[in-house]
């Protein structure tokens, strides 16, 4: 039934809201959270949740709008530039351990450079 045309082409309850709301919407790889810098930025908002709160209902509602405003519009920038860097490498057919050495060392660029690309084709890892 999951190869019939007619399955394949229903959309999911949620694309159809947000498409009968009059918005356009894009879904992510499923599995794929570095490709979504919005999973970083809300990690960065736990990580200070965690570390104010007093782990009670009350405080836990206190601190959740205050966690989400602890994360600064830089850094929301630089989770942004760093999934940009992700699909730039993606695209290229590079993937895995390549990818995540790539990217921890070419911070300073929105994506990796073509030079780059080619010598990271030459490198193999196991």
């Amino acid at each position: 039934m999951s190869l019939e045309p007619d399955f394949l082409a229903q959309k999911g309850a949620i694309a159809e809201i947000i498409e009968k709301a009059g918005h356009k919407y894009i879904f992510y790889p499923k599995f794929h959270c570095e490709l979504n810098f919005i999973e970083r930025y809300w990690g960065a908002a736990k990580r200070h949740a965690r570390e104010n709160c007093n782990y009670s209902w009350v405080g836990l509602k206190q601190i959740v709008p205050q966690s989400l405003e602890s994360v600064s519009l830089i850094t929301i920038r630089r989770f942004a530039r760093k999934a940009w860097r992700y699909m730039s490498l993606y695209q290229k057919g590079i993937g895995g351990k390549l990818a995540e050495y790539a990217v921890k060392k070419y911070r300073s660029h929105r994506r990796i450079p073509d030079e780059v690309i080619e010598e990271l084709n030459q490198i193999k890892f196991d």
